[in-house]
């Protein structure tokens, strides 16, 4: 029995792990953001360890290992982990797993997973330039976390993971994977679509026609138009009917928030439609949505609820044991 920790810029979630199973969770408002010298997540961790024990009548010495993976790892987190190399999967994680001992926290052996990074080299030393970046922008990425998440996605449903696929997490940050036949990441690349409808939604002038409207599903007829209607006239436009629509057509915000979003994830679908296979994790409405739009195009796995909140600490329970 592990404990898993995924901890991410604005949350933390903290899981007793048994053989692919989360016997207990506990989730807080508490991540790498709020924690300048570290001190409010190293009290969220330590809190919550001691809780999960508690609850479940369990003592330090029932549980093997902690495993850590996200942001917590980052240099905003408890400890700086370097990126590793990809193609990188399950046993490549397990090799570059960092223990830590911290006391403060816990006596239970610690271990965080890495994350993974497409450029440089092992030895690679940040001196890439903007225009290197900008010239090889689909080779050059970082992730944290969402590595765990993958391995968890292959561990529970390895059939639909392989060469020739990518994994579409989504969320604030979206990441688009690429796969080889052992379920390794080769490559993938991040587009801020999420963040970016919320932003237009909620800070443009756009926001009036569509107020304070985030469905749990989008209407999958308004995805489409807003997605069909970028594709033959560019984003900028597409935003702009939103506001016409409201104004002289009554069109309903539910129905322009889904055009909102067709219209915005359009480069997304356009980039994962190039393999046969997409599976979809994280949720609605981005989940359902990405499955609408691209279901036209490739063969569409979408996770369910459970698999899509649990991938993360399955996925780490396979690293940390190998």
């Amino acid at each position: 029995m592990i404990i898993t920790i995924d901890g991410g810029t604005t949350n933390t979630r903290i899981s007793l792990v048994s053989d692919k199973t989360i016997r207990d969770r506990i989730k807080t408002r508490v991540g790498a953001r709020d924690s300048l010298d570290g001190t409010p997540l190293r009290e969220t961790v330590r809190d919550g360890i001691k809780e999960l024990l508690a609850r479940n009548r369990l003592s330090e010495n029932d549980i093997t290992a902690v495993a850590l993976s996200g942001m917590i790892g980052s240099e905003s987190g408890l400890k700086d982990i370097p990126h590793i190399l990809a193609p990188a999967g399950k046993e490549e994680l397990r090799q570059a797993a960092v223990r830590a001992d911290m006391p403060e926290i816990t006596g239970i052996p610690m271990y965080f997973i890495p994350g993974v990074r497409t450029f440089g080299t092992d030895a690679f030393t940040q001196n890439m330039s903007a225009a290197e970046i900008c010239r090889s922008a689909t080779d050059c990425d970082i992730m944290r976390g969402e590595e765990t998440e993958l391995v968890g996605i292959t561990e529970a449903i390895p059939s639909v993971i392989g060469e020739n696929t990518t994994v579409i997490l989504p969320g604030s940050h979206m990441k688009l994977i690429r796969t080889d036949s052992a379920g390794r990441i080769t490559g993938f690349r991040t587009s801020i679509s999420g963040e970016l409808i919320r932003a237009i939604a909620e800070n443009t002038i756009l926001s009036h026609s569509i107020g304070n409207i985030f469905p749990g599903k989008a209407d999958e007829e308004w995805l489409r138009e807003g997605f069909d209607f970028a594709g033959r006239n560019g984003l900028g436009d597409a935003l702009f009917k939103i506001r016409v629509m409201a104004n002289f057509a009554g069109t309903s915000p539910e129905k322009l928030y889904a055009f909102l979003t067709g219209a915005v994830l359009r480069e997304d679908v356009i980039a994962a439609a190039e393999s046969e296979r997409v599976v979809i994790g994280g949720s609605d409405p981005f989940r359902s949505a990405l499955a609408c739009l691209l279901g036209r195009r490739c063969e569409v796995t979408a996770l369910d609820n459970r698999l899509a909140e649990e991938c993360s600490a399955i996925g780490a329970e396979a690293i940390v044991r190998g």
